[in-house]
C-alpha cells in the first residue's frame, strides 16, 4: 500500500500514504460568521476546508463541563488543503482573500505523512519567505518552502 521513498505526487485522503499538498492558512482580518468565511474561501476552490473556532472555556480544566455557546462564535481564521492543481489560479485567490477578508495568509507545498488509521502528520517547513500582500504573482510552490503574504 505505501509507495516507494522517492513517491513525491499530491495525496487524496488514502491511509498509509506520503506526499505533498497544498497547505494554506487564511487570517481573516475580523472573524466572520460561518457562512461569510465559508463564502470568502470560495475564491480557493477544490479544497478541503478546516474553520478555527475560537475554544468555548479556554481557561477551564479538563475535568469541568465545557459549556456549550447558545450561538456559534465568529471564524477568526481557516485552514484550505489539498492537491496543487492550478498554481495561477490559488494566486488569483490569494490576491481576491488579500484585496477584502483576509489579513494575511500563509501558503505552501507541505510534506505529509498519513498514516494506515487515517492520522496526518505534517512535516516542518524548510524556508520561510515573507512578501507583501501585494505579491501573490511572486509565490511559486516549491516543496517544503511556506511564503506568508502580510
Amino acid at each position: 500500500m505505501t509507495g516507494g521513498p522517492s513517491e513525491t505526487q499530491p495525496v487524496k485522503t488514502d491511509k498509509g500514504r506520503r506526499g505533498h499538498e497544498l497547505d494554506i492558512h487564511v487570517t481573516f482580518a475580523h472573524p466572520l460568521p460561518e457562512a461569510q468565511a465559508l463564502a470568502a474561501l470560495l475564491v480557493l476552490d477544490g479544497f478541503r476546508v478546516e474553520l478555527y473556532r475560537p475554544h468555548p472555556a479556554p481557561t477551564r480544566t479538563a475535568s469541568e463541563p465545557v459549556p456549550q455557546p447558545e450561538v456559534k462564535p465568529d471564524i477568526p481564521s481557516a485552514r484550505l488543503t489539498g492537491p496543487l492543481r492550478d498554481p495561477e489560479a490559488v494566486r488569483a485567490g490569494l490576491s481576491a482573500l488579500l484585496g477584502k477578508d483576509a489579513r494575511y495568509v500563509e501558503v505552501g507545498v507541505r510534506g505529509l505523512l498519513r498514516s494506515a488509521t487515517g492520522q496526518t502528520e505534517w512535516m516542518p517547513w524548510k524556508l520561510n519567505k515573507v512578501l507583501k500582500r501585494a505579491e501573490a504573482a511572486k509565490v511559486e510552490f516549491e516543496e517544503a518552502v511556506r511564503y506568508v503574504l502580510e
